[in-house]
């Protein structure tokens, strides 16, 4: 799927649905959010019984930016549309090839990701709690280059690089916790691929990894401030993922090709603030 497609379809999408929620209701409860963070990066990769093949760890950094309503303490519906830039380099270490081990210097990874939530909040009248459902809709690109080396035979083993381009929705739950000093949000759910695309440049070919479920988890904390208790400094943590299972298996001159039944997981840690 062309990018500047995904790009213009996105943009509309977003768009259309903030319009609508601004128009049918105001709150005086939207927020701007910007934050930045580490995350601790892990993508592996399975064969033939689940052997492992390689994986990937360690930091990278990411800036994220949200306009939401989350703040809002009464019933009513809720959205979040949000932005991140991330990268970094890490560590990899795997097989080149049935037998072979592959240890280069480090994989570096950037991508930009996108999406919108949108919910509705039910407030408890009698405790100072609330229960937030949502679903939504995102896409997330990014690049992985990795970088050549040698094998355990000593043999030079040439890198690759590697573009991923994923539409996947989320559903799940909330729970908002307000006290006279501090409040927190936690949300976890499920996480799902609607489209996957990887472009590989050697051997130049387009593949599809499969399509399966993952689980996500958030948790931030935020104390009263000079600006009340919904604007100033927070704390964010969040597990994220996500599933695929092996890819069809792709022809190109004399190879076959696929992409192997991979897993990506993150925890983050983040601080930002609210205004």
């Amino acid at each position: 799927m062309d990018k500047k497609i995904i790009f213009i379809f996105f943009s509309i999408f977003l768009m259309f649905f903030n319009s609508k929620l601004m128009s049918a209701e105001s709150s005086g409860s939207d927020i701007t959010e910007i934050s930045i963070g580490a995350e601790i990066f892990r993508w592996q990769e399975f064969g033939r019984d689940d052997a492992r093949l390689l994986t990937e760890q360690g930091l990278r950094a990411y800036l994220r930016y949200s306009r939401n309503n989350h703040v809002r303490k009464s019933n009513g519906y809720l959205y979040n549309i949000t932005g991140s830039l991330y990268g970094g380099d890490v560590e990899y270490d795997g097989q080149s090839q049935p037998g072979g081990h592959f240890s280069p210097a480090d994989v570096d990874y950037a991508g930009l990701s996108g999406e919108f939530l949108g919910g509705y909040r039910y407030k408890n009248p009698l405790r100072a709690h609330a229960l937030d459902l949502f679903a939504g809709i995102g896409f997330d690109w990014w690049s992985r280059g990795i970088s050549d080396g040698v094998n355990s035979q000593g043999v030079a083993v040439r890198g690759l690089n590697e573009e991923y381009s994923i539409i996947f929705m989320r559903v799940g739950m909330g729970l908002e916790y307000r006290k006279s000093f501090w409040k927190s949000l936690w949300r976890a759910g499920v996480k799902y691929p609607l489209f996957t695309e990887e472009i590989v440049d050697m051997p130049a070919v387009k593949l599809t990894p499969g399509k399966s479920p993952s689980l996500f988890f958030s948790y931030r904390f935020q104390m009263a401030s000079g600006h009340g208790l919904d604007k100033g400094t927070f704390f964010y943590f969040v597990y994220d993922s996500y599933r695929f299972s092996k890819s069809p298996v792709v022809t190109t001159g004399s190879l076959l090709v696929h992409q192997p039944k991979s897993r990506m997981d993150t925890v983050s840690l983040s601080i930002g603030r609210a205004f």
